[in-house]
């Protein structure tokens, strides 16, 4: 038997464990402290994808990737790096969101 689906708590606990606080979650996505990254989860509760915010370097990206990985994947699931993402001020006082998933990461 699989994870849930969004199985939000097992992420949250995961990124605790290395040190990252969950600071809002919407929908299938997982934001975190500092925003240099994002959690999108998958058709099914054992994927997680992973997207880097546009202003995070890659050496950093890299050095996230790896500590998450190891500690996912003890838990099931199967982290997969995506594209990345740039968050900004949008009508009304909202944020708006746009993904960038034309070349896939290579973490």
């Amino acid at each position: 038997m699989g994870l849930q689906y969004r199985p939000l708590g097992a992420v949250t606990e995961i990124l605790e464990e290395i040190g990252i606080e969950v600071t809002y979650a919407y929908e299938d996505l997982v934001f975190i402290k500092d925003n240099q990254f994002l959690l999108q989860f998958g058709t099914v509760g054992e994927i997680l994808l992973f997207y880097v915010n546009v202003e995070t370097d890659v050496a950093e990206a890299q050095q996230l990737f790896a500590a998450i990985l190891p500690v996912a994947s003890a838990q099931g699931f199967t982290l997969m790096p995506q594209g990345r993402y740039q968050i900004s001020a949008g009508e009304g006082g909202n944020l708006s969101l746009q993904f960038f998933n034309d070349a896939p990461l290579q973490l």
